[in-house]
Formats: C-alpha cells, structure tokens, sequence
C-alpha cells in the first residue's frame, strides 16, 4: 500500500528564478533516485552574463576554469 502512495504522489516541479525548498521528509517518501530525476537541471547552465563585456566573461571562464584544476 505504501509503495502505491511514493509512485502517484506527485513532485511539485522546480520553478526557473525562484528559490524552491523542499523537506527531507518529502525527499524520503519520494525516493531519492526520482526526486532527483524530476528535479535536475536537464540542460547547461548559461554561464554568460549579459551584463558583463565579452573580456569580462572570458576571464570568468579562464578562473573558472583555474578553479576547477584546484588552483583558486
């Protein structure tokens, strides 16, 4: 009977530019796995901002980039 209540119980879905919170407890009677398959970007994240000039962006990239090798 439980198991019938995680799989139509639905996962209320992430909304863009809005701060979503949800419970460990909601996680748990979810499932981890479906949570996480519901609720993960599906696509890149746009690393650009506009309001920044394109030397700007680049030396974002370039520490970044740094970062992610574990020099910063």
């Amino acid at each position: 009977m439980e198991q019938m209540n995680v799989l139509t119980d639905n996962i209320p879905p992430m909304k863009k530019g809005q701060l979503n919170i949800y419970k460990p407890s909601d996680i748990k009677r979810w499932g981890t796995e479906r949570f996480l398959e519901t609720t993960a970007a599906k696509e890149p994240f746009i690393l650009q901002f506009p309001e920044f000039s394109e030397v700007e962006n680049q030396r974002m990239d370039d520490l970044m980039a740094e970062g992610d090798q574990g020099a910063v």
